[in-house]
């Protein structure tokens, strides 16, 4: 299937001197869910700013390889214009509104918007994948509960209509009910939708169960990639990311 992103080779260097990732490269096929593992400092959350052109906000930049979105290079745009190219970012931590509400946050989303269609039909169909939203929709979001900010979340980059949206721990502090509510509703979005996602997420037993294909990547680099069945039979997965005691000597 044609790749809805292409990363070859990047290296990212932080304040000129502390690199983040060396010769990393992946690739994320239209309509795929594809998991990025790896313990904290790997280099996971860097990738995704590296993508949605974050890294300058935190005197980060990319001193080799591409990222191309569709086949065009996004590297030197900033990252209004990566969004405006089908590409939203729901960063780890939620980063909603928290003094506007519901409502008003998903307004915030509109000036991304891809194609043009209305208010109405862009919120509805938030509203469709989160019913919640819609009963909160005049409540300030930081009085909502972490899953429903993290389902907020998820809703400012539906209304901008996204190609491809970029998962950053998604499950962080959410009990493990919610958990699997949300991780429902990201399959659904992904299969009725179309929309690519790339996932970042600690919880590796959530992400293989959701993800088709995956990258382990470790000190900035990828070390594994496969299916993600192939990974979860792999014993190094299994001991390291899944907690499973293997039998090494069978």
């Amino acid at each position: 299937m044609a790749a809805v992103l292409e990363i070859r080779d990047l290296e990212v260097c932080y304040q000129g001197v502390i690199q983040a990732l060396s010769s990393l490269s992946l690739r994320v096929s239209e309509g795929s869910i594809v998991a990025l593992l790896g313990a904290n400092g790997a280099g996971k959350t860097t990738t995704l700013k590296a993508i949605s052109g974050f890294l300058p906000l935190e005197n980060g930049r990319v001193t080799r390889g591409s990222i191309t979105i569709g086949g065009e290079d996004v590297l030197k745009l900033a990252p209004h214009k990566i969004v405006r190219r089908g590409i939203f970012h729901v960063r780890e931590g939620r980063h909603v509104f928290s003094e506007m509400t519901v409502e008003e946050n998903l307004i915030a989303s509109t000036f991304a918007q891809r194609s043009p269609r209305s208010r109405k039909d862009a919120f509805d169909e938030v509203y469709n994948y989160f019913p919640i939203l819609s009963q909160r929709r005049n409540q300030a979001a930081g009085y909502l509960s972490g899953g429903e900010q993290q389902m907020l979340a998820i809703g400012r980059a539906l209304v901008a209509d996204p190609e491809m949206i970029l998962l950053d721990e998604p499950s962080l502090g959410l009990a493990p009910l919610i958990v699997s509510e949300i991780f429902e509703i990201i399959a659904r979005i992904n299969r009725e939708k179309r929309v690519s996602m790339l996932l970042v997420e600690q919880n590796a037993v959530i992400a293989l169960k959701y993800a088709s294909y995956g990258y382990v990547i470790e000190n900035g680099r990828s070390v594994l990639e496969g299916p993600t069945e192939d990974l979860a039979n792999n014993q190094d997965i299994q001991k390291f990311y899944l907690g499973v005691e293997t039998d090494e000597a069978a």
